[in-house]
């Protein structure tokens, strides 16, 4: 089917009033909200490996897996993003997450059918969250680049607080095979949205005779991507332990924790999502990276509910101010021929860090405690903010002979 191409939002050329954000961008939030509707579902599965007889290294292990396989493709994806367009990979990420969903139904236990779905499940999330983070890069007003792509992440953050809630009391009601249903049914809402897109248009240089320094370019993207390795960590420790931290210490509903941190990361997005259009990336990047390691130090002593939504609002406050500003300092220094894998690379770094966390600290938990864990969680995520602040603040042009 021939994709329409919508008017380019792109161009830097100088306006005093605010350019509108157009409508495409707002359907791919839209298709983006449903597919993570679908994979918030999965937040879940640790209690399920843990009900099946599982502990918390295998607990890990099945969401780490997942993380990996999606990692192995990411340079492919990311290539051919640039190369064949995004919309079709959104849609077959969607296509994929919907029939795993559907898939996990089958199941009875732990074994190397559920370490299989979770594999095609990382490749689906690859595809359609890269494809869907780059088109809302490309249709958003690069005058309002950090503003849109914090509107954009909203759209994944309130699923963190529906999907949990609603998970668990599907769960409870009518079991988990009803939620892996429910979360098939979203993966084809998604697919229907996706499927009405038009084609994006490219970035475009700043019509000046000029190209961004491709040294300096480099340098950025790559402390940049090694600090959300580490900042990875500090999202995966969170992400995949905190469930299962409450359900070991029968600390209280697993949705009240998640309901704290979307609420408090969509807030800030809305309140404060232009910060960094407005004051630069690095005054609202270091600021935010100091909040997430305060968020892990604090899951080093918290074991009751009080707590635990102190690290809800804490980690939301964090997480919403530095993945979408990070995600604009990497656009900046990309180009119209390299944002597909500059945007791959970032997500792909990100991802890197919550696998590995997920995979392999699970067995830290299991010997040393929950203490020991995120105890070298938060020293990652400084080792983190110290490689990022090594890198360029500002974007340099060269001329173009």
């Amino acid at each position: 089917m021939p994709e329409r191409t919508a008017k380019s939002t792109t161009s830097i050329a100088s306006s005093s009033a605010k350019p509108r954000v157009p409508m495409p961008f707002f359907i791919v939030a839209a298709a983006n909200f449903l597919f993570f509707l679908n994979f918030a579902f999965f937040f879940l599965l640790p209690i399920w490996v843990l009900r099946h007889g599982g502990g918390e290294e295998i607990a890990g292990r099945v969401v780490g897996v997942s993380g990996f396989a999606g990692l192995c493709v990411l340079p492919l994806i990311g290539y051919l993003l640039d190369r064949f367009g995004r919309r079709r990979f959104m849609i077959g990420g969607a296509v994929a997450a919907s029939i795993t969903s559907f898939a996990f139904m089958t199941l009875d236990g732990v074994g190397p059918l559920l370490y299989l779905l979770r594999v095609i499940q990382g490749i689906a999330f690859t595809c359609a969250f890269t494809s869907a983070q780059t088109l809302a890069v490309l249709f958003a007003p690069i005058q309002r680049r950090a503003e849109a792509i914090g509107w954009f992440g909203v759209s994944t953050i309130l699923t963190h607080a529906i999907s949990p809630a609603l998970g668990e009391e599907i769960v409870r009601r009518w079991g988990f095979n009803a939620m892996f249903a429910t979360g098939g049914v979203l993966a084809l809402l998604a697919l229907a949205m996706a499927c009405v897109l038009p084609q994006p248009p490219e970035l475009e240089s700043d019509g000046q005779g000029r190209r961004i320094d491709p040294a300096m370019a480099r340098r950025a993207v790559g402390t940049a991507a090694l600090a959300m390795v580490c900042y990875g960590f500090g999202f995966g420790a969170t992400q995949t332990f905190v469930p299962v931290l409450m359900e070991r210490f029968a600390i209280g509903r697993i949705g009240v924790f998640f309901a704290a941190w979307s609420f408090t990361a969509v807030t800030v997005r809305i309140v404060l999502g232009s910060a960094s259009d407005r004051y630069g990336r690095h005054a609202v990047l270091v600021p935010a990276m100091l909040t997430m390691s305060a968020a892990v130090a604090m899951l080093v002593f918290v074991r009751s509910m009080p707590g635990i939504l102190a690290v809800g609002l804490t980690f939301g406050l964090a997480q919403g101010l530095l993945y979408p500003t990070m995600n604009a300092l990497v656009a900046d220094w990309s180009s119209a021929h390299n944002i597909g894998r500059t945007q791959s690379l970032f997500s792909g770094s990100y991802s890197l860090g919550i696998a590995s966390c997920s995979f392999f600290f699970g067995s830290i938990a299991e010997r040393f405690g929950y203490a020991a864990m995120f105890s070298t969680t938060l020293a990652i995520t400084l080792v983190g903010l110290a490689v990022f602040l090594t890198g360029p603040r500002r974007v340099t042009w060269v001329q173009i002979d």
